[in-house]
């Protein structure tokens, strides 16, 4: 069984809750992927040891859940948000000492997930630079992006997450994707610089 409709994620969670574990196997299937990229932009060390913590907790709470999909998606980011911060205060680590490197997911949707957004575009930028200009946001701005961008979830599930409305939500997008295009403006324009100096 996949999770394509509400009803089958409701079938998935009671029998998962029961204890069946294709189907609890089933629910770490569908968020591993997004939990470990939101981690890994977010500069966290051990980005797959943080899907395991998250899905440990989980397993351990979850009879005592009871929401929608969008609010279990909601319950799962915010443990990983919260396990990657206490992991950064553990560490001691600016974000801007980490290398981007550890982030190495492939973000093919990234360009249509932002750069789309009917409130403005941005200039393509490969993900690993992306990245790089997030140090340019706040830290609510950052989670906004990340969730939407990479983990690729819904406004909805940013708004739960972050235990905001979605128009709030999406007001601190638009405020981020402003934020980025001008750093992207910037940059280029410093790039044309350089290479009109070079060619002299």
């Amino acid at each position: 069984m996949d999770v394509h409709s509400a009803s089958d994620f409701a079938t998935a969670l009671d029998r998962a809750k029961l204890g069946h574990g294709d189907a609890f196997e089933l629910l770490y299937r569908q968020y591993n992927r997004p939990v470990a990229s939101f981690a890994a932009a977010r500069r966290a060390v051990d980005p797959e040891g943080i899907v395991n913590e998250v899905f440990v907790r989980v397993f351990r709470k979850l009879p005592e859940f009871s929401g929608t999909e969008t609010q279990f998606s909601g319950w799962i980011f915010q443990i990983a948000r919260n396990l990657v911060i206490d992991e950064v205060r553990r560490q001691s680590r600016r974000l801007d000492e980490v290398s981007g490197e550890i982030f190495d997911v492939a973000t093919d949707r990234a360009t249509d997930a932002l750069y789309g957004d009917p409130e403005g575009s941005l200039l393509e930028a490969e993900s690993n630079a992306l990245v790089s200009y997030l140090d340019h946001l706040t830290a609510e701005q950052r989670d906004v992006i990340l969730l939407r961008v990479v983990a690729d979830q819904s406004l909805e599930v940013v708004a739960e997450t972050l235990g905001k409305s979605v128009p709030a939500v999406k007001s601190i997008q638009y405020r981020a994707t402003q934020t980025l295009r001008h750093a992207l403006e910037k940059n280029s324009a410093i790039s044309a610089t350089s290479s009109k100096q070079e060619a002299l």
